[in-house]
């Protein structure tokens, strides 16, 4: 097996469990390995640290899988998948009203670049290293272990590029002509499209945001911007909301709103297609009770990060401005370069500019089906603030 040995003083975040292995840490490496390979990480005294899967190509070149002295097999991997279905059921997953959950959640689930996803009895896998990717067969068969009904591959996009691999949305174990799958969050009935959706198929990392939401909203007068298929809206209208409107740059997802709220007898929803931004922007000030915003990623990459501080101050001033006196705001940011207090520096200045008061009530993340080890920060990329417009 390959080693490859840290420069002096980069190895105590690893020491501590932090599952990435930077390009620029490694002093050198001795002995060869092809992309996904196993390799041993070392310090620079040379006392091992533990052993991961290495990838030249990117820029994390090495995704740790184990701090012990274990090889990285099928076995590893099984025995992972086990503790992550144990982990979840000890969280009450699935559930009578939650069918839909996380059940691997990556680094956090000792699994670098794997996702798994829950709906109903199907298991949507998404691969963004190509570490396991290589390994997939192994992964494939653990999960079939659980025994669900179909297991489906949704593509990994620009991950797959930067990491070597193929990727293509699939149906890998189960019926062919998959296309819809039943599952119900907080109580409500869903329609899933794991081969045609965003993601795997839906955003579970927002179900206990939503559900907040929908105990907040009676009697409210609803705005959730950036809708998709509208989790927010259905749940603030299951919680006793007057009114939602859904906004959305996609007919496709506006649908599906239109489709969840008849499965579930839900009316008083009004579907938008429009540019959030552009929509905002005429919005009659101070109309809503409850404002959701919660936006695709604005930064990508470092050197995206100003821009996208500036289009949040400027999204969040227009939600401010359409949220009536004392209504609710609840904001988002799952991109993981804009770090908490980034964020509520940027809430602030958001305020200024709209010329409101806002009191934060609560500062939310990701569920429990969504764990991180605690000296990765990285993992907890979701920004959830609730907060009051006086």
């Amino acid at each position: 097996m390959a080693k490859l040995i840290l420069k002096r003083g980069r190895a105590n975040p690893l020491w501590h469990g932090h599952p990435w292995v930077y390009s620029g840490a490694i002093l050198r490496e001795e002995g060869g390995y092809e992309p996904g390979d196993s390799v041993e990480v070392s310090d620079f005294e040379g006392r091992p640290i533990g052993r991961g899967l290495a990838n030249p190509r990117s820029q994390i070149r090495v995704r740790m899988m184990t701090w012990r002295d274990e090889p990285i097999d099928a076995a590893l991997i099984a025995a992972r998948v086990r503790e992550a279905r144990a982990l979840r059921e000890r969280l009450g997953f699935p559930s009578e009203a939650t069918t839909a959950y996380r059940l691997i959640n990556s680094e956090g689930d000792g699994l670098p670049g794997l996702t798994v996803d829950v709906y109903g009895d199907v298991h949507a896998v998404q691969f963004s290293a190509l570490g396991l990717k290589r390994r997939e067969d192994e992964v494939y068969d653990a999960l079939a272990q659980l025994q669900p009904r179909a297991i489906v591959e949704v593509s990994a996009g620009g991950f797959a590029q930067v990491e070597g691999f193929a990727s293509a949305t699939r149906v890998v174990r189960g019926p062919d002509d998959l296309a819809s799958v039943r599952c119900r969050e907080n109580g409500i009935e869903l329609e899933v499209e794991p081969l045609k959706g965003q993601k795997t198929g839906m955003f579970l990392d927002q179900r206990d945001n939503r559900r907040r939401v929908g105990e907040l909203s009676r009697g409210a007068r609803v705005l959730d911007v950036y809708t998709y298929a509208g989790g927010f809206a259905l749940n603030a209208l299951k919680g006793g909301a007057v009114h939602a409107t859904c906004v959305d740059s996609s007919a496709r997802a506006l649908e599906r709103v239109q489709a969840h709220a008849a499965l579930n007898g839900l009316t008083n929803v009004e579907t938008v297609e429009a540019d959030a931004f552009r929509y905002l922007e005429t919005a009659r000030p101070r109309s809503y009770d409850f404002v959701i915003v919660d936006p695709p990623k604005f930064a990508r990459a470092r050197k995206d990060l100003d821009a996208a501080i500036k289009g949040y101050q400027r999204l969040n001033t227009l939600a401010m401005t359409a949220c009536a006196e004392g209504g609710l705001l609840a904001t988002s940011s799952c991109s993981q370069l804009v770090d908490e207090e980034t964020f509520e520096r940027m809430l602030a200045a958001a305020a200024k500019d709209a010329g409101r008061r806002v009191q934060v009530l609560e500062v939310r993340s990701q569920g429990a089906d969504h764990p991180i080890p605690p000296a990765f920060p990285e993992g907890r990329y979701l920004k959830f603030l609730l907060c009051r417009l006086v």
